[in-house]
C-alpha cells in the first residue's frame, strides 16, 4: 500500500488550521464582498453629508484605519478635483478651516490619536465625518450629531481595510472628490476575486505564485517599493500586513525619491544586501523614466547580492490595480505568516505597549 503523500507546509490545512485559529485567512479572502459594501454602509453618513465640494479633505487615522485614506489620496491626486491628506498623529496641522471636510477612522473607536485629533477640533465646525464600529468616537460623534458610517465589528483593523476603503469611496465621490465608486468597486471586487481564484489559500504550493513569493522571503528582510503616483501606499500596505501578520522585518520606499538616497544604503553593514530582499510593484501607468529606474533598480540590487521580486499589476482602473496589488500582499503575508510559524492575527508588540500605555 502505498502511503499519502505529504502536503507542501503551505498547503497543509493541519498546519494552517493551528496557526491560524482566528480565521485571518478567511477574513483576507472576504476582500471582495467588503469592497462591495461601502455603499451601503456609506448610506447613513451620506444622508446627513451635505455634497459641496470640500477645500480639502482631511482624513485622521492609524494603522489599517489610516491606509483607506492612503489609497484614496493616491486617486485623488491622479484624478480628483481636490487635495486629499491623511495626518497619523493627535495634533491637526495648523492649516486645517472650517471649508475641509474631516474623516476620523479609528475600527475600534479607540484610537488615541485620532480622538485626541477629534477633540481638538470640535470648536471648528467643520464637516465631518465618523468611520467607525463605535467605541468612544462613536460615542463623541453621537453626541456631536457628526454623522457616522458605522462598520461591521469583528475584525482587526487591518483586515476590514475593504470595509474603510469602500465607504470612504463613496463619501468622495458624494463631495465630488472621485467618480463612479460604484461601478469601479464592483470591478476592483472581481479583480481580487481573480486575485483569490489564482493565489489563495486553496490553490497549491506548486501552482501558486504568492505562496511561492512567500518562501523565497523568508529568512530575508523585505524592502518594498512602489512608485510615488501608481503603488506608493501598496508598499506601505505590504510592509504593514509583513510586519503585522508575519511578524517580519519589512519597510517601504517610494521610487523615483529612494533613488536619490536610499538606493546606495545597502553596501554597510556588510553583508546586509545578501540577507534582503527588494519587491518591485510595478504598474502600467509608471512614468516611462520611472519605469527605467525600475529596471536599473532590479539590476543594482542583484548585483549587491539582494533577492530582487517584481510583482506587476494590471488593471484597466488604477482603483483596480492599487486593491489587485493590496491582495497580493495580504495574502503573501498571510503565507509567510505560515510559513514563519506564527498566529497571523496576533500581535504581541501592539498589545504589550498598549497595556504599557494604560500605566
Amino acid at each position: 500500500m502505498t502511503r499519502a503523500r505529504k502536503p507542501a507546509p503551505l498547503d497543509d490545512p493541519k498546519r494552517r488550521a493551528r496557526l491560524d485559529p482566528a480565521g485571518m485567512g478567511d477574513l483576507i479572502e472576504g476582500l471582495p464582498a467588503q469592497l462591495r459594501a461601502g455603499g451601503s454602509l456609506a448610506g447613513p453618513a451620506l444622508s446627513r453629508l451635505s455634497p459641496e465640494l470640500p477645500r480639502r479633505l482631511v482624513l485622521f487615522g492609524m494603522g489599517g484605519s489610516a491606509i483607506a485614506g492612503d489609497l484614496l489620496r493616491l486617486l485623488a491626486d491622479r484624478e480628483g478635483s481636490v487635495p486629499v491628506h491623511v495626518v497619523r498623529h493627535y495634533e491637526p496641522p495648523a492649516w486645517i478651516t472650517p471649508e475641509d471636510l474631516l474623516l476620523f477612522s479609528s475600527y475600534s473607536g479607540g484610537t488615541e490619536e485620532t480622538l485626541a485629533a477629534y477633540r481638538a477640533l470640535r470648536g471648528l465646525k467643520a464637516r465631518s465625518v465618523v468611520l467607525t464600529t463605535g467605541g468612544t468616537l462613536g460615542r463623541l460623534a453621537s453626541e456631536d450629531g457628526v454623522p457616522v458610517a458605522t462598520l461591521p465589528p469583528g475584525h482587526p483593523p487591518r483586515a476590514a481595510l475593504g470595509y474603510s476603503f469602500s465607504t470612504l469611496a463613496h463619501l468622495a465621490e458624494h463631495v465630488g472628490i472621485v467618480a463612479s465608486a460604484e461601478r469601479r468597486l464592483e470591478a476592483a471586487a472581481k479583480a481580487v476575486e481573480d486575485v483569490v481564484s489564482t493565489h489563495g489559500r486553496s490553490v497549491v504550493q506548486s501552482r501558486n505564485s504568492a505562496k511561492k513569493l512567500a518562501i523565497r522571503l523568508g529568512g530575508r528582510a523585505v524592502l518594498v517599493l512602489g512608485a510615488e503616483r501608481t503603488q506608493a501606499p501598496v508598499a506601505l500596505r505590504w510592509k504593514g500586513q509583513l510586519n503585522e501578520n508575519s511578524k517580519h522585518l519589512a519597510w517601504a520606499s517610494t521610487v523615483p525619491e529612494m533613488t536619490h538616497n536610499e538606493v546606495d544604503g545597502l553596501i554597510f553593514p556588510k553583508g546586509l544586501a545578501r540577507k534582503t530582499a527588494v519587491v518591485l510593484l510595478r504598474d502600467a501607468a509608471d512614468h516611462p523614466r520611472v519605469a527605467k529606474r525600475f529596471d536599473w533598480l532590479r539590476l543594482h540590487f542583484g548585483r549587491r547580492g539582494a533577492r530582487v521580486e517584481t510583482v506587476t499589476v494590471e488593471g484597466a482602473d488604477p482603483m483596480t490595480r492599487i486593491l489587485r496589488a493590496v491582495a497580493i500582499g495580504d495574502l503573501v503575508s498571510y503565507f509567510l505568516a505560515l510559513q514563519n510559524g506564527t498566529d497571523p492575527s496576533k500581535l504581541p508588540g501592539v498589545d504589550s505597549l498598549k497595556k504599557a500605555l494604560l500605566r
